[in-house]
């Protein structure tokens, strides 16, 4: 993955995560091994390339009788010694060793793109768990507010001055203030399940962390360089050079083939005893197909599977384009919300001090401090929910460009 792109976040808990998980996560340990695979399907292929050697002992009791003679008993202890090798003149067998290489390879791309898809997951559900340990802390805030106002309003109540009403509809504002700071404590633990599952089980920690990072911005590379080191492209690339070397050897394959044999075999009475027949052969053979519909019907498949790869490649680079345009697009535009989010957010805050001042003089109703209270909740929740969002969005910018761009 080059440079590790989520240590610009300036987090060391999420370092952690990411470092944690990179080497326990069963899930990217499963795709490792689909690289072993692949590289036992290559030195499968290189090995069709190489001469056969066997070697046989046999034990049988039998006899033989020709015209007119016989019958004679055969020599019940027979040895023989093979040798196979294809020439591989047309070049079928290179072309699918290149193929079984090129399969390989998208393997590791598709290794590196695990790394980081798990990488952004790890950042992403980390960034949810410092939005709601923000979120909480705002509610704590707000509830201590409001035990405050039911307090001064339980006073006023029981010396007559306001209605039984109205400290009612204060303690219902109350417990629907303690209902949504359970809930997000709720989200909040799921969030840490979450962690730890992406991190193969161990624990995560600074879970109670409530600031978000501030990462660095780094230049943008240019386009043209992001689609020639993104690890999705790169791995359906590859399948389309696999696909195309499958192919031609599938076409090679119509060809004749040429192969050298030999062979050697005796038979003797005991083991200790010479031989008392023996045959030795060696010489070259050709395979000429005329019509073998096998073949025929496997050069079609080919062909076929070829053109999917071409295709499927085209769908890659065409969807990277678009999720690299949309992650700029939801980047400006997050940015120019958040910082007018920060502005109302001040306002209102600076309105909300003089509400409860006014509230406490008993120069502003209950009902108008309610209200401000409701909207400075709101809208800190929406600027932390922004915040939140923009580095997703960064997140989705750095995956779209295969961690390379920010």
């Amino acid at each position: 993955m080059g440079i590790s792109w989520w240590q610009q976040f300036n987090d060391q808990a999420l370092n952690k995560d990411i470092s944690t998980a990179l080497s326990t996560n069963p899930d990217l340990a499963a795709i490792a091994l689909r690289i072993r695979q692949a590289d036992a399907s290559v030195s499968a292929a290189r090995a069709a390339t190489q001469p056969r050697l066997n070697l046989g002992f046999e034990y049988r009791e039998g006899q033989k009788r020709e015209a007119n003679f016989g019958p004679y008993t055969l020599a019940p202890w027979k040895s023989s010694a093979g040798l196979s090798w294809e020439l591989d003149l047309s070049g079928k067998l290179r072309a699918a060793s290149a193929s079984a290489r090129e399969n390989k390879a998208a393997a590791i791309w598709d290794f590196h793109a695990a790394r980081l898809l798990l990488a952004s997951r790890l950042a992403s559900v980390r960034l949810n768990l410092y939005r709601f340990n923000r979120e909480l802390s705002f509610f704590r805030e707000s509830i201590k507010a409001s035990n405050g106002s039911l307090k001064a309003l339980t006073e006023r109540s029981q010396a007559g001055l306001i209605s039984d009403s109205v400290l009612e509809k204060k303690r219902a504002e109350h417990e629907q203030l303690v209902r949504g700071q359970l809930d997000l404590k709720r989200l909040r633990d799921l969030t840490i399940v979450q962690l730890r599952s992406l991190r193969g089980g161990s624990n995560p920690d600074n879970t109670m962390r409530s600031n978000f990072p501030s990462p660095k911005n780094l230049a943008a590379k240019p386009l043209d360089e992001l689609l020639a080191s993104h690890p999705k492209i790169l791995a359906a690339e590859a399948r389309v050079r696999s696909a195309f070397q499958i192919e031609q050897a599938a076409r090679l394959d119509l060809l004749p083939s040429f192969k050298i044999s030999a062979l050697a075999s005796g038979a003797q009475k005991t083991l200790t005893n010479r031989f008392s027949t023996w045959i030795a052969q060696i010489g070259p053979s050709i395979s000429i197909p005329i019509y073998d519909p096998v073949r025929l019907a496997s050069l079609k498949a080919r062909k076929a599977d070829a053109q999917l790869a071409s295709t499927t490649y085209q769908s890659a680079v065409l969807k990277t384009l678009e999720e690299i345009d949309s992650a700029r697009i939801n980047l400006v535009s997050l940015r120019a919300q958040l910082a007018t989010a920060q502005r109302e957010s001040s306002s209102l805050a600076h309105s909300l001090s003089i509400a409860r001042e006014q509230f406490e003089a008993g120069l502003t109703s209950q009902i108008e401090l309610l209200e401000t209270e409701r909207r400075w909740l709101k809208i800190k929740r929406s600027e932390t929910s922004l915040q939140q969002t923009l580095l997703s969005a960064r997140l989705d910018l750095i995956k779209a460009t295969g961690g390379g761009r920010w």
